[in-house]
């Protein structure tokens, strides 16, 4: 019988969703993810097992398992900055990404430190025979960068950007366009940082927290392709 863990946090019950998936290699466990949290314990539990099933499972390796993320959000600006901040005293260094919405994307240049700066290489990129774009002086923090195309979806903004790369620009990047929520996800954290970040969760109560199987990252899944 496979167990459904249930989360009681704060004096709040909240249910955090969980994710199935299944590889289809003969032998292959389903791989499922799910968080559980209770004031006093946090653990990150794979179900479907009794606990000395687990127990006998844990020398497994890792390339067999499923990561667990933590998703956190979403925020606004105010609270993506105190959140931020509360993250970075934790330590997780390149365990902890953002993924940021907003309405649509932006082709850009980064922003430059200086005006002088900003209008040399406006010069070049007109010299380039780019003339559609324009120099962000009211919009931070991207102020004095160089916005070369707004866009509805990331898939036609990389279009542009392959379009520009053949024009000779090399520095610009796509970005979320008018930023408007974030969302923070700390890669398999292991049980202590996932209490910590219950803890967190109580200074900000319209903001989620879940698990989630973690995205495999690009350079792994071009990896896989030998």
């Amino acid at each position: 019988m496979r167990l459904f863990f249930f989360i009681l946090l704060l004096a709040n019950v909240v249910a955090f969703a969980y994710t199935r998936y299944t590889e289809n290699r003969p032998g292959s466990d389903a791989q499922i993810a799910l968080l559980q949290i209770s004031p006093d314990k946090v653990k990150l539990l794979k179900p479907g097992a009794r606990p000395a099933e687990r127990r006998d499972k844990a020398a497994t390796a890792p390339s067999q398992q499923s990561l667990v993320c933590l998703e956190w959000g979403s925020f606004g600006l105010e609270d993506r900055v105190r959140a931020a901040v509360a993250l970075a005293k934790l330590g997780l260094g390149d365990k902890l990404s953002q993924r940021d919405s907003g309405d649509g994307f932006r082709v850009y240049i980064p922003p430059f430190k200086t005006k002088a700066e900003v209008d040399k290489k406006a010069a070049e990129v007109k010299a380039l025979g780019i003339t559609d774009f324009y120099i962000v002086q009211d919009e931070e923090p991207l102020r004095n960068a160089i916005s070369l195309g707004a866009f509805k979806t990331e898939e036609a903004a990389n279009n542009y950007l392959a379009q520009l790369r053949l024009k000779g620009i090399r520095s610009a990047i796509v970005g979320p366009r008018g930023v408007t929520s974030s969302v923070f996800v700390i890669r398999d954290p292991g049980d202590a940082i996932a209490a910590k970040i219950a803890e967190l969760k109580a200074e900000f109560p319209a903001a989620n927290l879940k698990a989630a199987p973690c995205a495999v990252p690009v350079a792994a899944k071009n990896d896989t392709k030998g």
